[in-house]
């Protein structure tokens, strides 16, 4: 289902992991394949899709928030405020809903002297929009798990190895790209995974900066999935929040997470980790 509306939640929102801000929803839901597994956008708002015109202000959300934003070099960028344009939506696979052309949407940051954007995706291959007119580069993270979980958790999508080998096509079409190795998936056999994946992305597409995710869970997830999801899911159980939302045991999660560094070391440099949770 997709509503189009004008959004009156036009909230800039500080950041400090993807991008320094999040800018309102251009578009609120998504049809990728994850949307019944994982996803935590969907775990109230399932298959709806909203699309707000009012993108003017959507945009001026975001340049009245950077007047009061002094920014300095951080793991974000070491020079350019970085904006979150879609932390609710994959842009890329559903570009052809929203209510501008997405290269505009892009150029709006690109113009700006201060603002760049950056936005994840599952499905780089819909991406051909050549941007090396653009004044800066605008950045685009591929979102990358070992196939065995993908076919799981992200089904009838876009295959990892054609998403490894999207990377060097995005950077001669003038984008840079980041790598999101989101969700990080904890479950017997994970470490021959992620090894067999990073010796792909090695090979393949090279080192590039990345940020790492570790799965989260909601019960409402884990009631609408499918009993292969749901014994992958599982693991992630640890009650964070009010909300509901469940993480790996934190008594557990601490030493994973230097295990997948451990691993990530053999292949990488640790500093391109921008960060890690």
């Amino acid at each position: 289902m997709i509503k189009t509306q004008k959004t009156k939640t036009l909230v800039t929102k500080d950041n400090d992991n993807s991008a320094n801000c999040i800018a309102p929803n251009v578009i609120y839901g998504c049809f990728g394949g994850c949307v019944n597994t994982y996803c935590y956008m969907s775990r109230y708002n399932g298959t709806r899709v909203f699309v707000n015109t009012n993108i003017d202000d959507v945009f001026n959300s975001v340049v009245e928030w950077e007047k009061s934003y002094t920014k300095v070099p951080d793991q974000q960028d070491p020079v350019y405020t970085m904006v979150d344009i879609a932390c609710n939506s994959d842009l890329v696979l559903m570009q052809k809903h929203m209510p501008e052309p997405l290269i505009d949407y892009l150029k709006r940051y690109d113009d700006h002297p201060r603002l760049n954007s950056t936005m994840a995706t599952k499905y780089s291959g819909l991406l051909t929009l050549d941007v090396n007119h653009f004044n800066k580069k605008p950045r685009v993270r591929v979102s990358l798990m070992p196939q065995r979980f993908s076919d799981i958790l992200e089904p009838k999508m876009q295959k990892i190895t054609d998403r490894v080998e999207d990377i060097s096509r995005l950077k001669h079409l003038g984008w840079e790209v980041h790598i999101n190795f989101s969700p990080l998936i904890f479950y017997p056999g994970w470490q021959e995974a992620y090894r067999d994946l990073f010796a792909l992305v090695r090979v393949v597409a090279g080192e590039n900066k990345c940020e790492v995710i570790a799965l989260t869970n909601h019960k409402n997830q884990m009631a609408k999935t499918t009993d292969e999801a749901r014994e992958i899911m599982k693991y992630s159980s640890e009650v964070k929040n009010a909300s509901g939302v469940m993480r790996y045991p934190l008594v557990h999660k601490t030493g994973l997470l230097e295990d997948f560094k451990k691993i990530y070391s053999e292949f990488f440099d640790l500093q391109t980790i921008r960060y890690i949770f």
